[in-house]
């Protein structure tokens, strides 16, 4: 990321940055202090939405939190991978074949000059001894041919061994661009790409599509009491139970901290709601217990928010509204869903 802030404006940013962090408690390391630039400069729509909603959750910036947020918002930028860099390696391989290629080119060149000459040489032939040389000088030739042509399949075997390889590194770094490490589900930045594509797709075949916003309840309580491994334990199962229960082209992501969402295309409101409470079942009916024990930590609930994509509406109005009915499946005691076209306390347009 570029920062093209004058002198005084960074300088200004920075002292924002400083205040921000002491008022927050957080220690005001280089990782800590880049959210918190990024964060108050408003250059970083995703991370500022982030915090803020953490803010307002009471959800406690613990240095496993922040860790975190630098991995999803910063750190996920700049490890992007490098397009000069990749096409450096496949420039340097393709190199090495095209000079394997000239060299065996020279190769043949001589020994068709070779043979060239040979076929000329035929007619001054008078005695065996003068052919059996010559003949010599052809096998001779042939020889080295031969040797070149194994030298060249070598080599473009080789290469061809590098391209492959570069191949399945790069689907690797482009697999680990999109998946959340925690639960191995899709990050955020896949499923924002994955419902551009989807929504794309449903304007146009005049399909529905539905979503569902996920949130567990009572996280930040349960994280407090138990600790942040413990934390990270509910989430992977969370994340199991999203996987173990979404069928065919569904997309379940972690949409961040214990939020998560589920893409259904060519699925309409009513059977993304039922989808989503069979998950909220499945996820309650699954008891937490301590590693190597028989002894639970309780039970997990989750709270959804669903809706149907509107033709023509933005992604941002889309997961709003689903963010809105979220919140209004907590407000009704939690551990339930809440499904509808429209915003909560707005009628649904026409």
């Amino acid at each position: 990321m570029i920062y093209s802030e004058t002198l005084q404006k960074a300088g200004e940013l920075a002292q924002l940055t400083m205040e921000e962090l002491a008022s927050e408690k957080i220690a005001a390391n280089p990782q800590n202090f880049t959210i918190w630039f990024d964060h108050v400069s408003g250059r970083n729509p995703a991370l500022m939405r982030f915090i803020d909603r953490a803010k307002e959750k009471g959800i406690e910036f613990s240095p496993e939190h922040l860790r975190e947020i630098y991995n999803r918002f910063i750190a996920s930028e700049n490890g992007k991978a490098d397009p000069v860099e990749w096409n450096q390696r496949m420039g340097d391989i393709a190199n090495r074949i095209a000079e394997a290629l000239g060299d065996i080119g020279d190769g043949t060149e001589k020994y068709g000059a070779v043979l060239q000459n040979f076929s000329g040489d035929l007619d001054g032939v008078d005695n065996s001894a003068d052919l059996a040389h010559m003949i010599g000088n052809i096998l001779a030739e042939t020889k080295v041919m031969d040797g070149q042509v194994h030298n060249l399949r070598d080599r473009v075997r080789e290469s061809t061994d590098e391209l492959e390889a570069l191949r399945l590194e790069l689907a690797e770094t482009k697999r680990d661009a999109m998946t959340d490490k925690l639960t191995g589900l899709s990050n955020r930045r896949c499923f924002d790409e994955s419902l551009l594509q989807l929504t794309a797709e449903a304007r146009e075949n005049g399909q529905p599509l539905s979503i569902a916003l996920c949130d567990v309840d009572h996280f930040k309580k349960f994280n407090d009491t138990h600790g942040h491994q413990v934390g990270d334990q509910v989430l992977r199962l969370v994340g199991r139970i999203l996987v173990e229960n979404v069928k065919g082209s569904d997309i379940p992501a972690r949409y961040g901290g214990e939020e998560f969402i589920i893409i259904l295309p060519e699925t309409p409101l009513k059977g993304a709601s039922i989808v989503a409470d069979h998950l909220r079942e499945k996820l309650a009916s699954r008891k937490l217990a301590r590693k190597g024990s028989e002894d639970s930590y309780g039970k997990v609930t989750m709270s959804v928010g669903v809706t149907e994509y509107i033709f023509g509406e933005t992604m941002e109005e889309l997961i709003e509204r689903a963010d809105g009915l979220l919140y209004k499946a907590k407000e009704g005691g939690r551990n339930r869903i809440c499904a509808a076209m429209a915003h909560p306390g707005l009628k649904k347009a026409g």
